[in-house]
């Protein structure tokens, strides 16, 4: 992602913090009308080009959704998304605030809006929409996915791990809550809680399969628990998922581990010297 440029927060901020009124424009059941079902073929058309990653060609055609039937939440939602992808976090955000007016208190609308609120620092925000998006849909997981990241983000490490574990009890092997539980672990100190959850998420890969920031976090929950031998195979593990890639952390912490203390090898003799 491109850094967002500071100056373009307070205008963002403006944007926020006024009202969203208005109805719902657009059902996402029933008929469409002709306009609503033109938007929808091009926002397909554009989704398609996103996974091509030709964004370029997915811009243009969920900008031409969004100008077909500007009530269309949907494509709305989906031309943010494909903004914000390319950096364009400014136009991103506006597109957001607009379907949020049009349709207040859509789950899916104040996941998104409270991801991208997040990484730009704009916290407050990312809170109301994340609490919004729990309080409107308790049952759907990410919504209290993104309510445990925003709590994560403030320094409110227990919050976000009971944000957590709401969000597990209704998606037990969802990869990405496993991995965000066992980072608060982390910082809460216990290890141990780190290494279980890790092990759970270790079995929705499956043998040889699990990611290496994975295993770098494994690593270092050996290492906060005196187990260098274990720590060492972790990182050994994590260098061999990441192949080509390599991972600067696992490598970094294999360094420091197998290299003997400065002060081990200063006050080893010298060979030469053993030998007169």
């Amino acid at each position: 992602m491109k850094p967002f440029l500071p100056f373009v927060v307070p205008l963002v901020t403006s944007a926020l913090i006024g009202p969203m009124v208005g109805c719902r424009f657009m059902p996402r059941v029933g008929p469409a009308p002709a306009a609503v079902a033109n938007s929808r073929r091009l926002a397909n058309e554009g989704l398609a080009a996103a996974d091509r990653q030709q964004y370029d060609e997915a811009e243009a055609l969920l900008d031409r959704a969004v100008k077909s039937c500007p009530a269309d939440v949907e494509a709305r939602r989906h031309y943010a998304e494909v903004l914000w992808e390319r950096g364009e976090r400014l136009a991103a955000v506006q597109q957001i605030t607009t379907a949020l007016g049009q349709s207040p208190g859509d789950a899916d609308l104040c996941v998104v809006g409270a991801r991208m609120y997040t990484e730009m620092g704009l916290l407050e925000d990312a809170d109301r929409l994340a609490r919004e998006a729990a309080r409107t849909a308790p049952q759907m997981a990410v919504a209290w996915r993104v309510r445990g990241q925003v709590a994560l983000a403030r320094g409110n490490d227990r919050e976000a791990l009971a944000a957590f574990h709401r969000g597990l009890a209704l998606a037990p092997d969802d990869r990405s809550l496993l991995l965000d539980t066992a980072e608060v672990y982390r910082r809460l100190g216990q290890p141990r809680r780190v290494l279980s959850t890790l092990a759970i998420l270790g079995e929705t890969y499956g043998a040889d399969r699990v990611p290496p920031e994975v295993l770098v976090l494994e690593g270092a929950a050996q290492e906060s628990l005196g187990r260098t031998a274990d720590a060492v195979a972790s990182y050994r593990r994590a260098l061999d998922a990441a192949g080509t890639e390599g991972s600067p952390q696992a490598a970094a912490r294999l360094a420091a581990l197998l290299t003997p203390p400065s002060s081990a090898v200063a006050a080893s003799p010298d060979p030469a010297t053993t030998r007169r």
